[in-house]
């Protein structure tokens, strides 16, 4: 599962709170401070690795 792997990419960080919330079939999204910041479905899944460095990416632009 996707979303467990993205989730398991940040237990270990304090500074963020992951948590798996049943979404639509083939949904995976991602929020930050409550602002969907990624969005994608069944037919769009970017390999996990790319998700958790876009992750990465937008939580360095967000605590600035």
């Amino acid at each position: 599962m996707i979303a467990a792997r993205v989730a398991a990419a940040f237990e270990d960080d304090n500074d963020v709170q992951a948590a798996i919330v049943k979404g639509g079939l083939g949904e995976l999204s991602v929020s930050i401070d409550g602002k969907k910041v990624i969005d994608t479905n069944r037919f769009l899944y970017p390999r996990p690795n790319r998700i958790i460095n876009d992750i990465k990416s937008l939580l360095t632009k967000y605590a600035h």
